[in-house]
């Protein structure tokens, strides 16, 4: 590195047109500083590539503040050696990011820009050349693809790299970076909504595989109809687990959900009850309950996300509170803990060994916390519309219990959907209540004539 050292006047140094920093923020407490102490550490320059003077390399900040200060001369080092653009601004890249946290948007612009140059310059010379590594470069870059809206939450901090790293995904989906952010600004929708429109651009090619596959197969569908009501009728998941061929044996029908999955209906062998057709009302409120059965889908999914983060990296509190809930209860768990981890089964005598060795990797927080799922979790129950209905009988000695844990042990807040599929059961609840009602006043006043 060929470097000297001057003091230089304030005119002689200009700003390098693709400063790293766009902001230099407020300098006015430094400005006071180099009033009372001076410049305590000098910039770093280069020789300016055109005209006179010299260009900043490192020094903004003390170069606003100086002006402020109505400073006249300061120290610098100048560097002989950043002849070149591309060499002038690595040199500002790794001297910014030595001294203060670059915004992930201006690290990513300044990488860009660097690549841009060409001359020898790639992914692996930028890593090394500023001391990050390739993968944390690939990422930045990344971020050069969201659009103006995304880059101004993220530089504001309402938007998380990880969130924005998500959105890249979806630069192209005006429709979804919408929803996305909204559901980064509101916080609780975010996984709910990633899940959602991951499927959602996934779909259309999901159906068109299951359509090509049914069709090979000679399989036919049923109408969107007799999904809810007619003369087939709906496979339980565990009478589905056939192959193609099977199915095509068997005479079963399909029918292909938004998601593209493929749900199976066989026709009864006796001949089934001949039932009214269904009212455009109740043809509409099968399809409501069919979507929202759909959303406690991807609910589910979120859920099971959530769940798996928690044990990995239990918040404070948890355990404690999953294993009082236990020991109040008297609750006593007959179930495998770990053989959904581990893929042991406790049966197995040759698998002894190996499970008292994940056992023993595991803290007390997670193995508290394993005890407490394996006795309390309803989460099968949960993909059942059902299952969230506080006035079904079934829903009391279990959903209801999981659905309360899973916020005061697991820190899992309800998504709008979830509290959707709530408010939905109570409307009807509220309304089977006021007609109920209302027969009774008209039994008393028939009572009364």
């Amino acid at each position: 590195m060929n470097a000297t050292f001057q003091e230089l006047h304030i005119d002689q140094l200009v700003i390098h047109a693709k400063n790293v920093r766009k902001d230099v923020g407020i300098v006015t407490d430094l400005a006071n500083s180099i009033t009372e102490q001076g410049i305590l550490q000098p910039l770093v320059v280069a020789p300016a590539l055109a005209g006179d003077g010299y260009t900043i390399i490192a020094g903004h900040r003390r170069h606003a503040a100086a002006k402020l200060a109505n400073v006249d001369s300061l120290p610098c080092v100048i560097r002989e050696d950043l002849d070149t653009e591309p060499k002038q601004l690595v040199a500002m890249l790794v001297e910014n990011t030595q001294r203060a946290d670059l915004t992930p948007v201006e690290e990513a612009t300044a990488y860009q820009t660097i690549l841009d140059f060409g001359d020898g310059f790639n992914v692996k010379t930028v890593a090394k050349a500023t001391g990050r590594s390739q993968s944390h470069v690939r990422k930045r870059l990344l971020l050069t693809k969201l659009n103006g809206d995304a880059k101004g939450k993220l530089e504001d901090q309402t938007l998380n790299v990880d969130q924005a790293l998500v959105l890249v995904d979806f630069a192209d989906d005006e429709e979804a970076t919408a929803k996305l952010l909204e559901a980064a600004a509101e916080g609780r929708n975010w996984n709910y909504t990633v899940e959602m429109e991951t499927r959602r651009r996934n779909a259309p090619v999901k159906v068109a595989n299951a359509k090509a596959a049914l069709e090979a197969a000679g399989i036919e569908l049923i109408p969107e109809e007799h999904r809810y009501s007619g003369p087939w009728n709906r496979l339980y998941e565990h009478e589905a687990a056939r192959t193609m061929e099977e199915h095509a044996a068997a005479g079963h029908r399909a029918f292909i959900s938004m998601w593209g999955d493929i749900e199976w209906f066989e026709k009864p062998a006796k001949a089934p009850k001949v039932t009214p057709e269904l009212t455009d009302e109740e043809k509409e409120a099968k399809r409501r309950e069919a979507q929202l059965t759909a959303a406690l889908d991807i609910a589910h999914a979120v859920r099971a996300e959530h769940l798996k983060g928690v044990i990995n990296d239990p918040p404070e509190g948890a355990a404690d509170e999953a294993l009082y809930r236990l020991l109040v209860r008297h609750l006593h768990s007959h179930v495998n803990l770990f053989a959904e981890i581990t893929g042991r089964h406790p049966d197995s005598e040759s698998d002894h060994q190996g499970i008292k060795a994940a056992l023993a990797a595991m803290t007390v927080e997670q193995m508290a916390l394993l005890l407490h799922m394996a006795e309390r979790s309803q989460e099968d129950e949960l993909l059942k519309l059902w299952a969230w209905d506080a006035g079904d009988y079934r829903h009391t000695w279990g959903p209801k219990g999981w659905i309360e844990d899973l916020g005061s042990v697991y820190h899992y807040e309800l998504s709008a959907v979830e509290q959707e599929v709530l408010d939905h059961f109570q409307q009807a609840h509220d309304a089977r209540l006021a007609e109920t009602a209302t027969e009774d006043q008209e039994d008393e006043d028939a009572d009364d004539e």
